[in-house]
């Protein structure tokens, strides 16, 4: 089964397989083990030993705009955002990244990349700027059975949350790690205070904005 699994999920980026239960992303990132992620999904609803049925997921192209090579202004503007967003020196340099443009949000691009996104006036790292930069506040965790929900791109419920970072506000954007790895699955803005999401058993209490699998994520895969 296993060796199965790394067949299907090392195909086009344009076309992905993945279980019912589980969207599985392209392998196009070296430091996210996609095919083990899979397996621990399985692994947590008990059915290693079926056969678990496929279907096709689709990931349209982000389409981006403007995109050129960030300025001296727009690299200090860009560090001071980041450190602030997330209480974490980083060193943008001019024309070493690039900004773009799309119809919701302005993204910054590292090798091709999207590591971060401008959304609010606030920067943000995205999946793949977290899994290089992962800070030490600023998430939320969920159970296991919530990881298949996460990273479908399904708006986070307060019955699936089972831990916060304590600084948590409504309004906050976020990023949602799972329970056991730690790992980043997507990023959310808080609908709620932290204390009040572990407090809830019921309602929504994260507005999913970027997860594993997503436009963003697919930005600049490679065949």
């Amino acid at each position: 089964m296993f060796k199965s699994l790394i067949l299907l999920s090392i195909r086009s980026k344009q076309t992905t397989l993945f279980p019912v239960y589980a969207k599985v992303a392209p392998v196009t990132s070296p430091t996210y083990p996609v095919p083990i992620t899979v397996i621990f999904i399985v692994y947590a609803l008990g059915d290693l030993h079926k056969r678990p049925p496929y279907r096709s997921f689709v990931v349209t192209k982000l389409d981006l705009k403007k995109r050129r090579p960030i300025n001296k202004r727009e690299a200090k503007l860009f560090n001071d955002k980041l450190e602030t967003a997330h209480g974490l020196p980083f060193s943008f340099e001019a024309g070493k990244f690039e900004k773009a443009n799309s119809k919701d949000f302005d993204v910054i691009i590292q090798n091709g990349y999207i590591i971060a996104f401008l959304i609010d006036d606030i920067l943000h790292f995205s999946v793949r700027g977290l899994l290089s930069n992962l800070p030490d506040d600023g998430w939320v965790q969920v159970d296991m059975g919530a990881v298949r929900f996460v990273c479908n791109g399904a708006n986070i419920m307060s019955a699936g949350i089972n831990d916060v970072s304590p600084e948590i506000v409504k309004g906050q954007y976020v990023w949602i790690r799972d329970e056991t790895h730690h790992k980043p699955l997507g990023v959310g803005k808080a609908l709620l205070d932290g204390k009040d999401m572990l407090a809830s058993k019921q309602g929504k209490a994260i507005e999913a904005l970027h997860y594993i699998g997503d436009k963003v994520w697919e930005y600049g895969a490679k065949d």
